[in-house]
């Protein structure tokens, strides 16, 4: 199968429910970069963790928030780690909308706690009753296939509107999605798309994947492949994967030169590695037919920079889809 044929059947819009991108935006808020970076590079600043963790006995909620997501992300070991929902709940309960936006979606999920999507949206409606714009993104999307609540499609568009209008991006995109396709709401391409492009603009991996899908089809928007494969590499640098194979068939069927086959094959390889079966298979079958177009010293510059890009930190990457 060509490129171009397996690049027509992955191009497409996705929701945005980046949870860990989220997530670790809420750690940027909150927690100091030097605590966070210590802990990534495997160094823990006992000073600052002694300090948040006598404001959170003390009853801070930022504090045991702070550290319930250093917990989560495994920051603290694994002490740190079994005390995170004890330290979010307590944060929740005080009213922390962060944290129950967390808890929300850890019940939602499954993840850490016995999956319950009730008690999820429990967590969820009270941040979002409280005006939190994730919350209110997340909870609409339940809202529209009846996750743990009733299903309510016009409940889950007045939702999206208000977190959408609150400049927040995720929203903005789905908002968009949905406009697109016409699904609960008219068919409107070009407010669709214009709500995506200020999605993309704040900067989401997602809605930055979208925006360039949205630019290399036309649809909403004049047809542009340049600008198109410009978000698609700053959603590619993100860690979205379906930016990063389209991104790679984009070069890979477009441009003749060495170093945009070399760029193609680094993302090419970087997709084989990734959580997403689908994409990762369809990678997979493009690798030996690029290999075999390039030297061995071009296969080699590709691989180290897929590897380098692999080896990143994780919080230099928002979302995996």
């Amino acid at each position: 199968m060509s490129a171009a044929t397996s690049h027509g059947k992955f191009s497409r819009l996705s929701v945005c429910v980046s949870f860990v991108a989220t997530t670790i935006a809420l750690v940027s808020m909150t927690v100091s970069p030097q605590t966070v970076l210590a802990a990534e590079g495997g160094h823990q600043v006992p000073a600052q963790v002694a300090t948040l963790t006598a404001r959170a006995d003390a009853g801070d909620a930022d504090a045991q928030f702070e550290l319930g997501i250093l917990g989560l992300g495994n920051w603290l070991g694994d002490q740190g780690r079994m005390d995170s929902i004890t330290r979010l709940t307590s944060a929740a309960d005080a009213k922390h909308n962060g944290a129950a936006f967390v808890l929300g979606m850890l019940y939602v999920r499954g993840a850490l706690v016995a999956r319950n999507p009730v008690k999820g949206v429990g967590y969820l409606k009270a941040a979002a009753n409280r005006g939190d714009p994730r919350s209110k993104n997340s909870l609409a999307l339940l809202m529209l296939r009846g996750d743990g609540i009733e299903k309510d499609p016009a409940a889950a568009i007045e939702l999206l509107e208000s977190s959408a209008s609150a400049g927040f991006a995720e929203a903005q995109t789905n908002l968009g999605l949905l406009y697109l396709r016409g699904e609960n709401a008219p068919r409107d391409e070009k407010r669709g798309a214009e709500l995506v492009r200020q999605g993309a603009a704040a900067g989401p991996a997602n809605s930055q994947y979208n925006y360039g899908w949205l630019l290399e089809t036309g649809t909403g928007v004049a047809k542009d492949s340049a600008a198109a494969r410009s978000w698609y590499e700053r959603a590619a640098e993100l860690g979205s994967t379906a930016a990063q194979f389209n991104l790679a068939v984009m070069l890979l069927r477009a441009s003749p030169s060495s170093a945009d086959s070399i760029t193609g094959l680094k993302w090419l390889l970087v997709v084989s590695r990734s959580g997403d079966p689908a994409l990762r298979k369809r990678a997979e079958a493009i690798v030996p037919s690029v290999v075999g177009k390039l030297s061995k010293a071009e296969i080699q510059q590709a691989s180290q920079a897929a590897i380098s890009y692999l080896k990143r930190p994780s919080s230099m990457m928002s979302s995996s889809r």
